[in-house]
């Protein structure tokens, strides 16, 4: 009775997902992955700081509740591992050795925020987690909270970042921190802007996955909320306009496009794909995504000025059936040669190409949104 009940159910998904292609190629894997592109409805990378009274992890936001939404065609796809709390060892020994040369998270209020100033804290690296108030955010001797607002770059900002070793951009759009325009946009920018004047080597910055591809189904939803796919398209391409007029030579970024953002534990490293381009996409879980930032950030300079997608490596469902990885859309060119598999975070890294780099391989889309008003009517 269960399965005629589930049947309709099924047919969906299965229509759905037959508009998509499969990546060609997983390199060792031996079955294509079915799509996972309806997860993109909650691909905003950045979280809306949580108030202080509620408890870290029942907080609901607008994307949890859009991967509600979404999970009501992919509720039967699921995957089972055992949790991992792998270690990112850290190449750069000198960033956040001491409290007067911090990490700075920006955003530090979020999700994904809060996760990243926790793996730090456990590795005794020094944090300075910037919330728009300064509550604190982890109690530890190695996390300092101070308030800034990366809509205004002004002294508290500046100050904020001042002295850091790294930084981390983990804010998005939100109800009580700011649209998409001012957070996801200008807010890049100022941060890129505050970084390069406090001379710090890498900022890495927390993006969304398809946001050069506009024609896909994940970009078209996820821009209904406040066009924030053409707004974070705008903010990367703001923050490397920045970093390329910059005189200050030394000075990297680092940005990272997670697929759709899940609460599901870390599958470790195994089960996290990395690849390049912007043509790919799956769900991923929020820890997952933050152990790749902070990964990205001590790598040293093989991250530097990159641009990389994290999605997860997909897993095993109910019916046998093999999700992960699938292209945003069907016509999209093949990016085998650029996907990255390993059993440590660090090792995901190895081997990504660098923004010029790609521009080279002809698979790089050049949109950078549509009708974006220019940065000097936002201030």
């Amino acid at each position: 009775m269960l399965l005629y009940l589930l049947l309709p159910i099924l047919f969906v998904t299965q229509e759905c997902i037959s508009a998509f292609q499969p990546a060609s190629t997983f390199l060792h894997r031996s079955k294509p992955a079915l799509s996972s592109n309806f997860y993109l409805l909650n691909s905003l990378s950045g979280e809306e700081e949580q108030p202080h009274s509620r408890e870290e992890g029942v907080t609901t936001s607008r994307r949890d509740l859009l991967s509600f939404a979404a999970s009501t065609v992919t509720a039967l796809t699921f995957t089972c591992g055992v949790v991992h709390n792998p270690a990112v060892a850290a190449e750069d020994s000198s960033i956040g050795s001491s409290s007067d040369h911090p990490i700075v998270v920006l955003g530090a209020g979020g999700q994904v925020g809060r996760i990243c100033t926790q793996i730090l804290a456990s590795k005794k690296l020094y944090v300075r987690a910037v919330t728009r108030n300064g509550r604190s955010i982890v109690e530890s001797p190695f996390v300092s909270s101070v308030a800034a607002d990366v809509t205004k770059l002004n002294d508290a900002l500046l100050n904020s970042m001042k002295g850091g070793s790294g930084a981390i951009f983990a804010a998005s759009a939100s109800k009580n921190g700011g649209d998409a325009a001012h957070v996801d946009y200008l807010g890049v920018y100022n941060t890129a802007k505050a970084a390069i004047t406090n001379k710090i080597p890498k900022l890495v910055v927390i993006s969304s996955g398809a946001v050069t591809r506009p024609t896909s189904l994940g970009f078209k939803i996820t821009n209904v909320f406040g066009r924030i796919m053409d707004y974070k398209i705008a903010g990367e391409t703001a923050l490397r306009e920045a970093y390329s007029q910059s005189d200050a030579s030394g000075l990297s970024y680092t940005i990272i496009r997670p697929g759709g953002l899940s609460n599901n534990p870390s599958k470790g490293a195994s089960g996290v794909e990395i690849s390049q381009g912007d043509i790919l996409s799956a769900e991923i879980g929020r820890e997952d995504v933050a152990l790749v930032a902070v990964a990205a950030l001590l790598k040293g300079a093989e991250t530097d000025n990159v641009t990389l997608e994290v999605n997860g490596s997909g897993g095993e469902t109910l019916f046998g059936l093999k999700t992960g990885p699938a292209k945003l859309s069907k016509e999209l060119p093949d990016n085998s040669k650029f996907i990255h598999l390993s059993e440590t975070y660090e090792g995901l890294l190895d081997g990504v190409l660098n923004d010029t780099e790609m521009k080279k391989t002809g698979i790089v889309s050049d949109y950078k949104g549509k009708d974006v008003e220019p940065l000097e009517d936002l201030v």
